[in-house]
């Protein structure tokens, strides 16, 4: 059982970026200490960069939890949009400099746009911001020159066989994932199958 005696502490420390891990002098099987490097802020407001000063710092520690998603990376058939210094895709408010002409149209957000910064409420404006240079884009099409409305979208959508997710089929989804919660404090089950998500939207209500 854990020792809720003992005393705990929390340090936040910034401008520290992770370079190494390194073994314990008497078990190299075991972590004894994360080696980061210094960086500082350069740039203007919202688009700093960090970077290295070339000054180290050993930590001392017995367990290291990863980051998922630190670092973007460049998927088969993007090299050439891709920036492998800033790790992110080159582009105007999210579409993606020079793919638009060749693959018919690429955009980005999130992370992929902007780098690892932010919180979840940045991705709205991010988000916004991508969404509505693909709508201009889609303006400029023959083939959605009259879809100036969400019926419009959904009836060509659906006659090109894609099944579209509308907000009741999204609660249908929420609904599945919380009865398949595994006890009280869990506040839902994540569904990850794509096929099962299609499937619980499709329910009708049985009531």
């Amino acid at each position: 059982m854990p020792n809720r005696d003992l005393p705990k502490r929390v340090e936040l420390r910034f401008l520290l970026n992770p370079v190494r891990f390194e073994p314990r002098d008497d078990d190299p099987t075991s972590l004894g200490a994360v080696v980061c490097e210094r960086t500082r802020l350069e740039g203007g407001p919202g688009q700093q960069r960090a970077l290295g000063t070339g000054q180290y710092e050993t930590i001392p520690a017995k367990l290291a939890l990863v980051s998922i998603g630190y670092k973007s990376i460049a998927l088969n058939g993007i090299e050439r949009w891709f920036d492998v210094e800033r790790n992110i895709l080159k582009h105007e408010h999210g579409r993606v400099d020079g793919a638009t002409s060749t693959l018919g149209g690429l955009y980005t957000a999130g992370w992929l746009k902007r780098g690892p910064t932010g919180i979840i409420g940045t991705n709205i404006g991010d988000a916004r911001d991508t969404v509505a240079t693909i709508l201009t884009d889609l303006s400029d099409l023959d083939s959605f020159a009259d879809a100036r409305n969400s019926a419009d979208i959904l009836s060509e959508l659906k006659g090109r066989g894609i099944q579209v997710v509308e907000w009741e089929g999204y609660r249908r989804i929420e609904e599945q994932e919380s009865a398949r919660r595994r006890s009280n404090s869990q506040p839902r089950e994540k569904i990850v199958r794509i096929e099962e998500q299609l499937e619980a939207a499709s329910l009708r209500d049985s009531h």
